[in-house]
């Protein structure tokens, strides 16, 4: 007896192998818990089968029995037997006294592949009723399901991989249940009989195909539709057949009845109903509604104190695993495709951040797909502060400031939006960057008074998180108890001169701490301010005012918070000194002082009592002068003394008599001693590439402005490069305009001098110089025409290649071509040389020439052209017709070839492969048409080339355009042609001449086609009946004339063509 093995496929897919010994002592095999077990058996080799308990026992022919354990455990466990190949399904059937009774069905075949492979063994069996054997190990297709990793080909909840035929017929041991030689009619059957379920994750037509198979009559055509897709197959001569729906024939998900339809050689129709097949390759979907950052949601401190919770749609049914923070939270998909998750408080962390979420759905088929999106926390509220110490830069608001607007000021976080709330008012302002932020508020309601005020500042921030400051600003709008308490001028209430001479002293009530500034006549003196609030403030004689009048005495006073009392008073002075005038007209000869005055002297004259003292005061400069006779005073102000500029200063005189009595006479007069906001405005020119306002020669030829701003009433006139023009000005505005013509300005590049003079009406004079650029060409444009050679013409392999075309323009120009229908811009250097390549795809297939227009724009953007030519000739020229070939001796004296206008090179190929371009003497024959073409020896004499040798004509024109011909010569050696040489790389090579040679034999592939030329992927082969041309896995087409010969076009590879002589009858292809 002989080992038997066995290979056990659990549910899952793991698959364990074995053997039952030859002596029996191993003879039990686990088969609880479903899946598939083989044993390496054929249908003669068992004896019967028992049911014993949960246990199936198999008796063997030889007397052995083997126990599938657990078999009856209610899993569905499935049994196979293989041999020789093949794998038959059992199926037991129990009658009513118990007995078993098993049927076969074929499942699957070795050789083409199923997800059974793995149960099927190649060797045969040795069991024998008697007789004891060495335990041998059996073949298997241990493929483990060719990838699928051991999962069923029919996904979560089929049957199986090899499915039994709904009705089993007994036979031999390799046919299953399909009969061993009755000779009868096969009759239409479909082996699967169980539906079918395809899903999960990578399933699809690639890995995991759908095998659907049956018997029919040999020669049967069998129809198999599952859905869209269906598949023909014949049946063999076994009666057996098999479809496979895989790749783009794997039907599309949905539920699908396998409809078999069977027409036997008669005629007979038949149509099966096979399993229903249900697919489902679509991964479940998944779409948040709520509480994450696609959705737009925000948990901030409140919402994050109630939990975070994350809901959407998805597919009814699915699994989902929603993760945050690495904490997961598990639901299913309700009827009405809604689902929610949460995440109590204190399961995730505050604070400010993104926390990213992961959903992962999973349907009933294995299918799933992962959402990934961001839950934004933000719990943290923005910093706000008010800065209340600061507040009108003392922390305390006075009448003054609150008239002025009250400016709160404090921080909070950079952009937030903070709400300020004081004395009944709300403002809303936005930090800066640097974190701070001031609200204005109206103070002209606030009560009069000294007291405290509240003050708020919230901000929210996005997450609506709210954080609020508070504190009190204190308020002091008034002095207390203010008043003047003291009369001026004695009894009668005048000052008189003696009086005068004793001084002032003012006197009154206030504020503890204030400050008092009383002022009389233009004179202000600081009280002293006693604990009490009582203040005394004293003049002295000298700040008593003389002459005769009533001056109003003013005494204000601060109080700390800076509140201001004015009371005013008047008070009667009569302390006159006499006749005092001051000629303030006749200051600069009509009140007006300009530059030339000032540097010159001023004058300033009056009257006043004879030898009296007169005090002059100009522009804050003091002088003092005695009255001459006539009662005539005089003094002269010098150019330092007079402040520069525009302005009106107070100039005054005054006297004083013995009794100290004084006089005093004051006026103004105006000071010009400059041209006031002088400006000229960037004239409004062409601003070139290089940012430089500039007059090109659209500008200068169609002429420009010139404008700026001036003081009133003042002449303008404006040079350019010489040239100048007046400007108009307007005196209400001080601007003023002119215009510099078309052609005003010369041409050429230059920086131009522009220069703008000016006099006010005060006869100041100043004047503004500048520069303009001046560029109104440009400057060398040239096009270099030496790069194709000497013939100037771009030839086919120039144009493989691409066209470079080079020239000159002016540094910091662009240069467009325009050229085959297409503009090109060019690639200019910093030395100003131009560059354009022209891409092989866009040179034509032409022998033509074409207008080119080169065209520069400088950097001041005026613009040149070049109008030129390309001349393109790419247009190979026909190979060579060739006449015959002189031999002599062991080697070849001569060719002939049609006379041809294009230049003629003759290779030669050695036997070795070698190829040189041979020496030759030419000579033509005008009567034929001909030219012969002597092979030379290295003395230039009359030679041959050795027998073994071939021959390549090259045929070049005057644009340097080549094609070659390979000519086979008669070869003794071989009749092999070796055209796949690499040393023909580079030879052009589009024509193969076999007409000389005995018997060739050409083998052409789609890579040495292409190979041969550069020009084109064309060959044409010319020969006679002894020759032969092989090109495996070419397509026959159509056919065409060649140097008058029929040809016929074979297609070879994608992009390969060859034209074969109809004379070459012995094509294999």
């Amino acid at each position: 007896m002989s080992a038997i093995n066995f290979v056990a496929r659990g549910s899952a897919g793991a698959s364990n192998h074995g053997t039952v010994s030859a002596d029996g002592d191993n003879s039990s095999i686990d088969a609880s818990g479903g899946g598939e077990i083989s044993l390496n058996l054929r249908q003669n080799d068992i004896r019967g089968y028992d049911r014993l308990g949960r246990d199936l026992e198999i008796t063997l022919a030889d007397g052995r029995v083997i126990v599938l354990s657990n078999y009856f455990d209610g899993a569905e466990t499935r049994l196979f037997i293989s041999a020789d190949g093949y794998l038959n399904e059992v199926t037991l059937t129990e009658d009513m006294d118990g007995a078993l009774f098993a049927q076969y069905g074929p499942a699957a075949e070795w050789g083409k592949w199923s997800p059974s492979d793995e149960l099927i063994f190649l060797d045969g069996t040795e069991v024998a009723s008697a007789g004891t054997g060495e335990e041998e190990a059996s073949t298997m297709l241990g493929a483990g399901l060719l990838g699928l990793g051991g999962a069923s080909l029919w996904g979560a909840g089929a049957a199986g991989a090899a499915v039994v035929a709904g009705s089993t017929l007994l036979g031999d041991d390799t046919g299953g249940g399909i009969g061993g030689g009755g000779g009868g009619r096969i009759p239409p059957t479909v082996d699967q009989d169980t539906d079918i379920s395809l899903g999960g994750d990578g399933v699809n037509g690639t890995n995991s195909p759908i095998d659907i198979s049956g018997t029919a009559e040999p020669g049967a055509k069998v129809e198999v539709t599952i859905g869209d897709k269906t598949q023909e197959a014949i049946s063999g001569d076994n009666g057996k057949w098999d479809v496979t729906f895989e790749g783009d024939d794997f039907p599309k998900d949905g539920e699908h009845d396998v409809i078999v339809k069977v027409t036997e050689p008669d005629g007979t129709e038949t149509v099966l109903d096979g399993p229903t097949i249900l697919i489902d390759t679509m991964p479940p979907a998944a779409d948040i509604t709520e509480g994450t950052v696609a959705t737009g949601d925000i948990f901030n401190a409140d919402d994050f104190a109630n939990g975070v919770q994350i809901s959407g749609t998805g597919e009814a049914g699915a699994s989902l695993v929603v993760t945050v923070d690495g904490v997961d939270r598990e639901t299913t998909v309700a009827q009405d495709g809604s689902w929610s998750v949460t995440y109590e408080p204190g399961t995730l962390e505050g604070g400010e951040r993104v926390a990213d979420v992961t959903i992962v759905a999973s349907d009933a088929a294995g299918n799933t797909s992962t959402v990934t999106d961001g839950v934004r926390i933000d719990t943290i509220p923005n910093d706000v502060a008010i800065d209340l110490d600061t507040i009108e830069g003392d922390g305390t608001v006075n009448l003054e400031e609150s008239r002025n607007g009250i400016d709160l000021t404090g921080t909070a976080t950079a952009g937030a939006e903070v709400v300020v709330t004081f004395n009944g008012q709300t403002q809303t302002v936005t930090a800066t960057d640097q974190g701070t932020w001031t609200a204005i508020f109206d103070g002209t309601g606030l009560a009069p008074g000294q007291y405290d005020m509240d003050v708020t500042a919230t901000s929210t921030d996005a997450a609506g998180n709210v954080n609020s400051a508070t504190g009190q600003i204190h308020i002091d709008t008034l002095v207390q108890d203010s008043a003047v308490t003291s009369k001026s001028g004695g009894t009668d209430g005048v000052i008189n001169a003696d009086e005068a001479l004793q001084g002032l002293t003012v006197t009154g009530t206030g504020e503890p701490g204030m400050r008092v500034d009383v002022t009389l006549a233009g004179r202000t003196v600081q009280g002293q301010v006693a604990n009490d609030g009582s203040w005394t403030a004293t003049f002295a004689a000298s700040q008593i005012p003389t002459g005769t009048r009533i001056e109003t005495m003013t005494a204000v006073a601060t109080d700390a918070a800076g509140n201001e009392q004015i009371i005013t008073a008047p008070v009667e002075i009569d302390t006159e000194a006499g006749l005092l005038t001051l000629n303030s007209d006749a200051i600069g000869g009509n009140g007006v002082i300009n530059f030339d005055e000032a540097r010159a002297g001023v004058l300033v004259t009056g009257q006043a009592p004879e030898g009296m003292l007169v005090t002059v005061v100009l522009d804050g400069v003091r002088h003092q002068v005695a009255a001459g006779p006539g009662n005539v005073w005089q003094t002269t102000y010098q150019q330092h003394e007079i402040m520069q500029g525009e302005h009106t200063p107070v100039v005054w005189a005054s006297i004083t008599d013995a009794a100290g009595n004084t006089a005093r006479v004051d006026a103004t007069v105006h000071v010009d001693t400059q041209v006031d906001n002088l400006n000229l405005t960037p004239p409004s020119l062409v601003v070139g590439t290089d940012g430089v306002s500039v007059i090109n020669g659209a500008v200068a030829r169609s002429g420009f402005d010139v404008t700026g701003t001036v003081e009133p009433g003042s002449v303008v006139t404006v040079t350019i490069d010489g040239v100048t023009r007046p400007a108009v000005v307007n005196d209400a505005t001080g601007t003023w305009s002119t215009r510099f013509e078309g052609a005003s300005i010369r041409g050429g590049q230059y920086d131009a001098d522009i220069t703008v003079n000016v006099q006010d009406d005060a006869g100041n004079v100043s004047r503004i110089d500048d520069t303009v650029k001046v560029d109104t060409f440009v400057d060398e444009l040239t096009r270099n025409n030496d790069q194709f050679g000497d013939d100037t013409v771009i030839n086919a392999a120039e144009a493989r290649a691409g066209v470079t075309l080079t020239g000159e323009v002016e540094p910091g120009s662009t240069v467009q071509v325009d050229v085959l229908g297409r503009s090109y811009n060019a690639v200019v250097a910093a030395n100003g040389a131009w560059t354009l390549d022209i891409p092989a795809a866009h040179i034509p297939q032409a022998d033509q020439t074409f207008d080119m227009t080169v065209t520069a724009t400088d950097s001041a953007r005026n613009v040149t052209t070049i109008d030129d030519t390309l001349t393109i000739d790419t247009l190979v020229p026909d190979h060579t017709d060739i006449v015959g070939y002189f031999r002599e001796g062991g080697g070849y004296r001569s060719v002939t070839i049609k006379t041809s206008d294009d230049n003629i090179d003759i290779f030669r190929v050695g036997r070795d492969g070698s190829v040189s371009e041979a020496s030759v003497y030419e000579s033509a024959d005008a009567f034929l048409g001909e030219t012969d073409y002597h092979f030379l020896n290295a003395s230039g004499r009359a030679g041959t080339i050795p027998d073994g040798s071939q021959l390549i004509i090259a045929n070049t024109d005057n644009a340097g355009n080549s094609v070659g011909t390979y000519v086979v010569l008669d070869e003794t050696a071989t009749d092999i042609v070796n055209i796949s040489n690499p040393n023909l790389k580079g030879l052009q090579i589009e024509a193969i001449d076999l007409s000389f040679g005995d018997q060739s034999k050409l083998t052409l592939t789609e890579d040495i086609v292409t190979g041969l030329s550069d020009n084109s992927d064309t060959l044409v082969v010319h020969g006679g009946g002894d020759d032969r041309v092989t090109m495996l896995g070419a397509t026959r087409g159509g056919t065409a004339m060649v140097d008058g010969n029929t040809h016929t076009i074979y297609t070879l590879g994608d992009s390969a063509q060859v034209l074969i002589d109809d004379d070459i009858t012995n094509v294999v292809i």
